[in-house]
């Protein structure tokens, strides 16, 4: 996607651009047409971009999962500290499911726990990424449908993962997940 599809997308805006230019003052309906092909083409581009940094966050091929992992950690609203223990080169597409995670975790950690600080802890267990989030808030998280906990479930099923989440009264938060990541 971001390679061929979106590369040709940049190309068709810049081509839209050099065709309205030269014919400005030739007829003005025609000219109308090329920038609204060109608008078209560059929200497409735009939606493309966005799709690829939602399947797999450049972030990740910049930093690899551990300092994806932190600069996450490093932003939270919460603070965060990061322990990675043995985690290694996993596939892509197990790099991005568990960013996307932790970032959900953690999003949720500073929307709903009152929390004072938080805890992402990664390890790889022979073939399974584990990964847990554990914060000192208030605690009653529950995974509702439509919500954050729901999503990171959904996103661990396409992988036949796992995931449960303890959160009685009073706190803390933890929320367990573990992901096939091969040998």
């Amino acid at each position: 996607l971001h390679d061929g599809a979106q590369n040709r997308l940049v190309s068709v805006v810049m081509m839209l651009g050099i065709a309205e230019r030269s014919l400005q003052g030739e007829g003005a309906q025609t000219v109308e047409q090329l920038r609204r092909a060109q608008e078209a083409a560059t929200e497409a581009l735009s939606a493309l971009r966005r799709t690829v940094h939602d399947i797999y966050p450049p972030i990740l091929d910049e930093l690899g999962l551990e300092g994806a992992l932190a600069s996450l950690a490093g932003r939270s609203a919460v603070p965060c500290t990061l322990e990675a223990v043995g985690v290694g080169r996993v596939p892509a597409a197990v790099e991005s499911a568990t960013y996307f995670i932790v970032a959900e975790a953690l999003s949720n950690v500073s929307k709903h726990s009152a929390a004072n600080r938080a805890a992402v802890r990664v390890r790889r267990r022979h073939d399974v990424l584990e990964v847990a989030v554990e914060d000192d808030g208030v605690g009653g998280a529950v995974e509702r449908p439509g919500g954050g906990y729901a999503g990171i479930r959904k996103r661990l099923e396409a992988f036949e993962g796992a995931m449960t989440l303890t959160s009685p009264p009073g706190g803390p938060t933890v929320l367990r997940t573990e992901l096939p990541c091969g040998s």
